[in-house]
């Protein structure tokens, strides 16, 4: 992929994906694979494997081995700074306490002195989405806002209702404001590894906070024997499907401006 009309490709590997992934759904089976620990999901490899024998490789070297932003501190702001924020108004407004959950030592504790293992069984789907992302790139009109529509659709399956699933609005919008801070890191902020970093810390973090029943979530984020997790802090019933979308938006916000400052300085 050299920069030349890759339109169709994408368009190919969206449908594909989406296929693949309603057709899984229907045999109730996971859009996922483990193999020796590394995680493998449908939306973040195949994109990259359809996209493998027109890769430009002088392209995907410079990204890997000489990735144009090298910053440190931005990068750590849009992965900590929100959920800070969203924990220090939690705080505030007194609808957050210090949680009792099952499995504390086992899967709460043992999670933050495993994340570098969590962070290295997911990096390479994650550098293969990534790649994908920066290649295709250079061949797109309003960059930040077509990738963030192609991650977008590339993800789409899993929230279309089949059988006795309903559309969950609030997951909708999760997907829509992931998307766009993805596009947005890709377009301003080259580096395949902050990119690929911060797309797992993100979720990571929020999990590990508050918890979550998606059994899939936990088994690629964290340990593959677990179901379920409550999290580390117990929140307002009322309030806790709200907490990654705000904690998204807030990602979004943190990269426009990082974004903004960068450009400033161009």
């Amino acid at each position: 992929m050299d920069g030349k009309n890759n339109l169709p490709q994408i368009i190919f590997a969206i449908i594909l994906v989406n296929a693949a992934g309603i057709v899984l759904r229907y045999f109730a089976l996971d859009s996922y694979i483990i193999l020796i620990g590394f995680r493998f999901h449908l939306s973040l490899v195949l994109p990259f494997l359809l996209i493998l024998m027109n890769i430009n490789t002088a392209k995907l070297k410079q990204e890997l081995l000489h990735p144009l932003y090298n910053k440190t501190i931005q990068p750590l702001s849009w992965i900590f700074l929100p959920l800070i924020i969203l924990l220090a108004v939690l705080f505030i407004l007194k609808k957050i306490e210090i949680g009792d959950p099952d499995y504390f030592y086992e899967f709460g504790l043992s999670s933050v002195v495993d994340f570098p293992i969590y962070l290295i069984w997911n990096l390479p789907q994650l550098l293969m989405f990534a790649s994908f992302l920066l290649l295709i790139q250079p061949s797109l009109k309003f960059k930040s806002a077509s990738t963030a529509l192609i991650i977008f659709l590339l993800f789409i399956f899993e929230f279309i209702p089949l059988g006795n699933t309903k559309f969950d609005l609030i997951d909708f919008v999760s997907l829509l404001l992931a998307s766009i801070s993805m596009g947005m890191l890709v377009k301003y902020f080259q580096n395949i590894y902050w990119l690929a970093i911060s797309i797992f810390t993100i979720f990571w973090l929020n999990l590990l906070a508050f918890g979550t029943d998606s059994a899939a979530m936990i088994h690629i984020l964290f340990a593959s024997q677990y179901e379920s997790w409550d999290g580390f802090f117990d929140v307002a019933k009322n309030l806790h499907s709200y907490l990654l979308p705000f904690q998204l938006f807030v990602t979004m916000v943190i990269i426009y401006f990082s974004s903004l400052k960068k450009n400033s300085k161009v």
